[in-house]
């Protein structure tokens, strides 16, 4: 099934994903969504160097040529985890800006918008990661926070965690403060499943439905997502 991506605006939802679903490619494709409509995305590396997160893009057909810079833009905080100045690239600074902390991280997003103009599509991958380096309460307020923001002043947000990696009651807690939360999952027999489990503000029907990732012509996939 081909679905496709239609968030509202001015929101902030949780996307969780089952290890090996496929995460990281539904985020790009919905990224590559927003890009062909013009509008302006900001990806956030949190466990990816921004090299990668390029050669993945590359795959999707973002013409990156047309876009980095000018209304896509990726926020490095993974190099500065790495704590080794041999792992860095230097890139332009209107196509990757650094961030060496996460409060940085928000520092940048704000910086963008206002260059931009609103509403920005921001993602956020994944916040797993930062529960690795940071204390759970840190991590749960910077959520708290960056969602408010994001949601009240820039645009539509996406944040990414990966399941059954967490205790419930930090998922639980995450859950609480989004507005929406997307969910991805195998079933059974290992095939790809989707629900939207809530969408403040819109009325859903809160059932599994599969998705695919197929191969396009260049060997790479466009997972997207749609309800109504």
């Amino acid at each position: 099934m081909l679905l496709k991506a239609s968030l509202p605006d001015l929101c902030s939802v949780l996307m969780i994903g089952s290890p090996g679903i496929g995460m990281l490619e539904f985020e790009v494709s919905l990224a590559k969504d927003y890009l062909d409509a013009g509008e302006t995305v900001i990806f956030v590396t949190m466990d990816m160097l921004p090299g990668d997160l390029i050669d993945l893009m590359k795959g999707f057909d973002i013409k990156l040529d047309e876009s980095l810079g000018k209304n896509l833009f990726i926020i490095d905080y993974h190099t500065s985890l790495l704590g080794s100045l041999e792992e860095k690239k230097s890139y332009p600074r209107q196509e990757v800006r650094s961030a060496g902390d996460i409060e940085g991280i928000m520092f940048n997003v704000s910086s963008i918008a206002h260059e931009q103009g609103k509403p920005v599509r921001i993602f956020f991958y994944t916040l797993s990661t930062l529960f690795l380096y940071n204390q759970s309460n840190v991590v749960l307020k910077f959520f708290q926070i960056s969602a408010s923001r994001v949601r009240n002043e820039f645009g539509t947000a996406i944040f990414s965690i990966h399941d059954g990696v967490h205790d419930d009651k930090t998922v639980n807690h995450l859950m609480a403060i989004a507005d929406g939360v997307i969910e991805l999952r195998f079933d059974d027999e290992l095939n790809r499943m989707m629900r939207v489990r809530h969408m403040r503000g819109v009325p859903l029907v809160n059932q599994w439905v599969p998705f695919e990732i197929k191969a396009n012509g260049n060997g790479h996939a466009h997972p997207l997502l749609e309800w109504h």
